[in-house]
């Protein structure tokens, strides 16, 4: 989704699912322990090495037999991903996350989403009352195979990924007010 340094944001652990934002596939993701804190933290998984300190962040990979696949999907989207340029992509993901924001405001949503926009990329969160949010998802998924998240009960979180267009927001959009205008 964006430019991160693990090692500037001073934190122990740092987990991802990189299926969300990088492409990869399901069941792939990363697991980052700062170095001063490895030998405190304890392996689930008990094959060979995993209590062997000097071999440090490796014991944690030792998983017996890996998904091969998963893993040779995991390379090739980030070699996508360092082709397309993360720069580019996290512009992108913020450009279409600040248009999709701004016209759910128009349209009366409450933003849940930072007001700083180097505090937000590529999900914009609202709060649209009296819009019930399961009814809304049900409906865009039936009717248009528009596909949301979000919490209720009127909460909306709308990804923004690089791989959709404008047209595809304005898709949302159209729909999202035939929905509304349904339930007034």
């Amino acid at each position: 989704m964006m430019r991160l340094n693990v090692r500037e944001l001073g934190c122990d652990f740092y987990s991802s699912s990189p299926h969300k934002w990088l492409q990869a596939p399901k069941g792939s993701g990363f697991l980052y322990i700062r170095n001063e804190v490895i030998d405190r933290v304890w392996s689930t998984i008990a094959t060979e090495g995993w209590d062997d300190p000097k071999i440090r962040a490796e014991r944690f990979q030792r998983i017996g037999s890996s998904n091969v696949p998963a893993l040779w999907g995991l390379r090739a989207s980030i070699q996508l991903a360092t082709d397309i340029g993360l720069d580019r992509i996290e512009r992108r993901h913020r450009h279409l996350c600040d248009y999709l924001l701004a016209e759910m405001l128009k349209r009366g949503a409450v933003s849940w989403t930072s007001p700083d926009p180097t505090m937000r990329c590529a999900i914009a969160t609202v709060n649209v009352p009296p819009i019930a949010r399961l009814d809304l998802e049900t409906w865009l998924w039936k009717q248009k195979k528009i596909r949301i998240r979000g919490a209720d009960p009127h909460k909306l979180r709308l990804s923004t990924p690089y791989y959709i267009s404008k047209s595809d927001i304005n898709r949302f959009l159209d729909a999202f007010d035939e929905y509304r205008k349904k339930k007034a």
